[in-house]
């Protein structure tokens, strides 16, 4: 009976845990019918089936687990999912591009972080958003979505999509305030490449132990319809860091204006010798059940000695039609134009330098 008894105890204070635990099954799954097109000499179209246009298709797990007192231990796994073709996408093991994983695999590449907050804050160890990033999804109308519509600054940029950390860093130790401070937010952020002592760059004498050392900070305000935020970080290379510097704001107004929501980014980065600057304008505006976004952007590069400056620009309109809180429709043109030697086009188009690239997308996401 003794046995019996505390045989019981245990099972009931394991159901009072579990009662004050939660775990969550979540997920995107967007595709879209995408066609896009160059122009000039050798330039090419295509029609395909694209995924992610209005939002990143993912699957992901999270829980988090009351530890009384106002704190809290969480944790969260998340996967990007190319649903057009059934594969998944590869993580970085180290910051660097000799960590890059094979193509097509399943991996919790876009978050896999374990944390302990409270009244402190947020302590978060793991894979995770650079705080620079943040700036490039929030203030985006199109937000993080890869579509034709989707960030020229981020897609084209020196610390955007193929930078190592230009979205994420692996091994990283993050900071984020507490959500109490009268609207004040923001994060700092320290990833380590992982080199040894001894590690050089290959062939060469060249030491690259701190390759992949990432350091980043953030910081906003948000309240009234206005939210603004400053943000940096610096991913040290022998070959040259990469800085990434951008300021973004918004101002959402009142019903008087139907809600309409102004948004900006000015954007600054280096990588090595060579420099770059970007600007991007847009809103959006709900119309019923749906919501009307555009935005224009401009990136130069500004390589050191270089007589031209490769200048590319993007407009972009789009619409979103709810059929539900999870289910919508949405469809996107888009148009790229090129000068000082940039050719830069549509995802899938190949365009001459100094010309145009354009295109139209119809697609449809579920959230769940």
């Amino acid at each position: 009976m003794k046995k019996y008894l505390i045989a019981l105890a245990a099972a009931s204070g394991a159901g009072a845990a579990l009662a004050q635990s939660s775990l969550t099954l979540f997920g995107v799954v967007d595709a879209a019918v995408t066609y896009t097109k160059g122009s000039g000499p050798g330039s090419a179209h295509k029609t395909q089936l694209s995924n992610s246009g209005n939002m990143f298709s993912r699957l992901g797990f999270r829980g988090t687990e009351d530890l009384g007192g106002g704190y809290s231990a969480n944790f969260w796994l998340e996967m990007g999912l190319q649903n057009d073709s059934a594969q998944g996408f590869p993580s970085n093991t180290n910051n660097q591009a000799s960590g890059n994983g094979p193509a097509g695999v399943l991996s919790f590449n876009r978050r896999s972080t374990v944390s302990l907050a409270g009244p402190f804050g947020e302590v978060r160890l793991g894979r995770d958003y650079v705080p620079a990033f943040w700036n490039t999804a929030i203030f985006d109308p199109f937000g993080t979505g890869s579509g034709i519509g989707a960030n020229q600054i981020y897609f084209s940029g020196l610390g955007g999509l193929v930078a190592p950390t230009g979205t994420r860093a692996s091994n990283s130790i993050g900071y984020l305030l507490p959500a109490s401070l009268g609207g004040f937010y923001g994060q700092v952020m320290y990833a380590m490449g992982e080199n040894d002592s001894n590690s050089v760059l290959p062939g060469t004498l060249v030491s690259n132990r701190h390759d992949g050392d990432h350091t980043g900070a953030r910081f906003g305000y948000q309240g009234g319809g206005l939210n603004v935020a400053l943000a940096t970080g610096r991913t040290r290379y022998a070959s040259g860091d990469l800085r990434v510097t951008n300021l973004g704001a918004s101002y959402t107004f009142d019903a008087s204006l139907m809600n309409l929501k102004l948004t900006s980014e000015l954007y600054k980065e280096s990588k090595g010798t060579t420099d770059a600057k970007g600007v991007l304008v847009g809103f959006q505006l709900p119309i019923g059940p749906g919501e009307i976004k555009a935005s224009y952007a401009r990136y130069r590069l500004e390589p050191a000695g270089a007589l031209l400056k490769p200048t590319s620009s993007k407009l972009a309109i789009g619409y979103v039609h709810n059929l539900s809180k999870r289910t919508a429709l949405y469809a996107t043109i888009a148009r790229i134009s090129n000068s000082n030697g940039a050719s830069q086009a549509l995802s899938g188009a190949i365009t001459a330098p100094n010309r145009a690239s354009s295109g139209t997308e119809f697609g449809m996401r579920h959230m769940f």
